[in-house]
C-alpha cells in the first residue's frame, strides 16, 4: 500500500515522512486543494526527503481552465521540477465545457521528462470521467489518476473509483477524506493500493 501525504510546507514533508507516508504530494495553500510550491520549498524538500516527492503544478486556486499566460507558468513550473529532481507532478487542465484539455496535457507530456504525471481531482469534474482517464493512460500522457469518484470523499465515490481499477499501466490513487483512522476501511473495498489525504499518516 502507498499512502501519498498531500503537505503544504518543509515542516509538514518532513513530520509526513517521520509518520510513514510512502510518497509527499508537496503543495502550497491546502486551503484551496493546493497550488505550485516555491522553488525553494521544492529544492530543500528533495534535499531532505528519502521518499518520492510529487509536486503540485497549479499556478492558482479556482478554476482548472487555464489561459496561455497561465499554461506557461506551467510548463516552466515542470521544467525547474525536471532540474530539480523530484520524482513526479500532479496537475490537470480542463477545457470551459469541463472536459479534458487533450492538446494542453500533450504539451505536458512532451515537456515532463522522466518525471511521473498524475493528472489530478480536475479528473472528478469531467462529464466524462471513465472515457477520459481511459484515453489520458492509453496515449501515454498521465501515469496515475487521483479521484474520489466524483464524490466529495473516496468512500462515498468507491463506485466510481472500481471502474478505473483495471485500465491498463495506470496508477489509481483514491483521494476525498482518507485518514488513517479510515484508511484499512476504504482499502478492504478497492483493489487500488495508493491512496492520498492529509491526514493520512
Amino acid at each position: 500500500m502507498i499512502k501519498e501525504a498531500a503537505v503544504g510546507n518543509l515542516r509538514e514533508a518532513l513530520q509526513a515522512q517521520e509518520r510513514g507516508a510512502d510518497r509527499i504530494e508537496l503543495c502550497e495553500n491546502l486551503a484551496e486543494e493546493g497550488t505550485t510550491p516555491s522553488y525553494g520549498t521544492i529544492k530543500v524538500c528533495r534535499e531532505l526527503l528519502r521518499i518520492p516527492i510529487v509536486v503540485m503544478i497549479r499556478p492558482r486556486g479556482g478554476s482548472f481552465v487555464y489561459d496561455d499566460g497561465e499554461f506557461q507558468v506551467m510548463l516552466e513550473d515542470i521544467r525547474i521540477c525536471r532540474e530539480l529532481g523530484v520524482d513526479g507532478i500532479s496537475t490537470g487542465i480542463l477545457r470551459e465545457d469541463h472536459r479534458v484539455d487533450f492538446e494542453k496535457m500533450k504539451k505536458i507530456a512532451e515537456c515532463r521528462g522522466a518525471l511521473k504525471v498524475t493528472f489530478h481531482k480536475a479528473i472528478d469534474e469531467t462529464p466524462d470521467y471513465v472515457e477520459a482517464v481511459r484515453s489520458l493512460s492509453s496515449q501515454g500522457l498521465i501515469d496515475r489518476v487521483l479521484t474520489s469518484g466524483q464524490q466529495e470523499t473516496a468512500l462515498a465515490g468507491l463506485e466510481r473509483i472500481r471502474e478505473l481499477q483495471d485500465i491498463p499501466n495506470l496508477e489509481v490513487v483514491a483521494a476525498g477524506r482518507i485518514t488513517k483512522e479510515n484508511l484499512a476501511e476504504l482499502a478492504g473495498q478497492l483493489k487500488v493500493t495508493s491512496f492520498h489525504g492529509k491526514k493520512i499518516v
